[in-house]
Order: structure tokens, then C-alpha cells, then sequence
């Protein structure tokens, strides 16, 4: 017995031995200087403009330094031109209604251009306001537990997709307010629809409660934006097996070095109630 006291005492005592062993080792990382990142999303919404720019920082820092001092344009194929200011109290920049050059909302066809000159440096990026067809009509319909899925009121959606190859789709949806597609992107393309268009019925996998205030919106975006957005989603949804994909930088749009992306999407919105 006195010897497996001792021993447990001499396993017990490695342990914390072991354990107290530990130093921080801090590595000396290599700095590349600071590069801009644009999170630039405009529509043909009526709300102005507004762009996010900050700047990479070191590995060890807490903070993400924001870009104050950039002159920020957005200029039309058809000749508009809007100049965009930084705004303190969100900390962006944004167009302002009623100027005399304001181009807003954007226009299905019409190709925009952003120009960030910073630190003279000028980065840029071009999208094209795509065009799509209309929804043609929303409702729910009650299922029972399925599977995984419970019981709940599902939204169904029919509408005839644009002929021809190439588009491509972002749905954002809210229930009472509150975004449902908030943490991924629902994304779809038309790779394996026929040429000519299909009339199509889609079903979003959420369920709600009778009477809930349900909102859907229907994006086109282009094949880049697409391809952007599924990297993003493919690098966060990373869970460390082998199957996973191998962390890299996500590429953007944005020229001469610059990180980020400019995307100029065609919203449709529909609201309806479940019943």
C-alpha cells in the first residue's frame, strides 16, 4: 500500500513539475506594412452609399486601424459621379442625398466604378448593376417534423430565372426583423439550368410561427461576387480535418494590391406573412 501511495506522490509530483514548465514564446513576425481593406456593398436600394475602409495591422495588434483620410468617388457608365465623405459617427464614408452629383440608387445595366486614392496610391474596382427577373409569388405552407427539420410554416418561392448562363444569386431572410441568413450566405448559380430559363420553385429551409412577418430578398450579384462569398464561406466554415480548405487569402476585386471587395448588387424584396 505505502508504495502505491508513493507512487501516485511521484506521478502527482511530475505532473505539476510538468505543468510549471511553461514559457511564453512570442515570435518575431515579419511586417509588410499597413495594406487597405474596402468592404464596398451598394444597390439600387434607397439608402446612400456607404464604404468601410480600414487597414491590415500587425499579427499581435487589438486594434483595426480605420481609414479617415482616403478621397472615395464612385463614377457611372452613364456619365454619374458621386464623391463620398467620411462620416465620424459611423465611421464611414457615404454619399450625401441631395448633392448635386448624387448618383444613387443604382441602376440595372449601368456599370460603377470605385477610385480610393490613399497614401497616394490609387485602388480601384468595377461591377455592373446585373439585371434579373421578378419574383412571382411567395407563400408558406405548413410541414410536419421532418428529419432534422421541426414542424413550422416553410417559405416557398416561385419565380423564372433570366435564359441564358451566368447568373448568379444571393437571398438574404428575415423573420420579424431579425435576419436569418446572418452568419452565411445562401448562394446559388444557374450552372445546371437549362439555356433557355426554367420556371423554378425554391424552398428556404427555416421554419416559422403562424403570423410571423417574414421578408425575403432576392439578389443578383456577379459571378466574382459569387465565387468571393463562397471562398469566404469555405474558409470559415473550416473545421481542421482534411476535408477542410487550406486557410489563403481570399481574393477581392480591388487593384494595385488593395483587399476587400466592391460589389454592386439588384435587390427584390417581397414581405408576406406566415399562414
Amino acid at each position: 500500500m505505502n508504495k502505491i501511495f508513493k507512487n501516485i506522490l511521484i506521478f502527482t509530483t511530475a505532473i505539476v513539475a510538468l505543468s510549471s514548465c511553461r514559457e511564453e514564446v512570442i515570435l518575431d513576425l515579419n511586417t509588410v506594412g499597413a495594406i487597405p481593406v474596402i468592404e464596398a456593398n451598394i444597390s439600387n436600394d434607397s439608402v446612400p452609399f456607404v464604404i468601410k475602409i480600414t487597414t491590415t495591422a500587425d499579427y499581435y495588434s487589438l486594434d483595426i486601424p480605420i481609414v479617415n483620410d482616403a478621397f472615395v468617388t464612385i463614377s457611372g457608365s452613364d456619365g454619374s459621379l458621386d464623391t463620398l465623405i467620411f462620416m465620424e459617427s459611423t465611421k464611414c464614408y457615404q454619399s450625401i442625398p441631395g448633392s448635386p452629383k448624387f448618383i444613387h440608387p443604382c441602376k440595372v445595366g449601368v456599370a460603377y466604378t470605385l477610385n480610393v486614392t490613399y497614401k497616394g496610391k490609387t485602388y480601384s474596382a468595377t461591377e455592373t448593376c446585373l439585371p434579373q427577373n421578378p419574383i412571382d409569388s411567395l407563400k408558406t405552407i405548413y410541414l410536419p417534423k421532418r428529419g432534422f427539420f421541426p414542424a413550422g410554416y416553410y417559405l416557398y418561392e416561385w419565380t423564372r430565372e433570366k435564359p441564358g448562363k451566368g447568373d448568379c444569386y444571393l437571398w438574404n431572410l428575415y423573420q420579424n426583423d431579425t435576419m436569418l441568413t446572418k452568419d452565411f450566405y445562401y448562394l446559388a448559380d444557374d450552372q445546371f439550368l437549362e439555356e433557355g430559363g426554367q420556371y423554378l420553385s425554391t424552398d428556404f429551409q427555416f421554419p416559422f410561427r403562424l403570423n410571423d412577418s417574414i421578408k425575403l430578398e432576392q439578389i443578383a450579384i456577379s459571378r466574382q461576387f459569387y465565387n468571393f462569398l463562397t471562398a469566404i464561406q469555405s474558409q470559415t466554415g473550416r473545421d481542421g480535418s482534411p476535408f477542410s480548405a487550406p486557410p489563403s487569402n481570399i481574393a477581392g476585386n480591388i487593384s494595385n494590391g488593395g483587399l476587400g471587395y466592391f460589389a454592386v448588387r439588384n435587390i427584390i424584396r417581397k414581405k408576406l406573412v406566415a399562414k
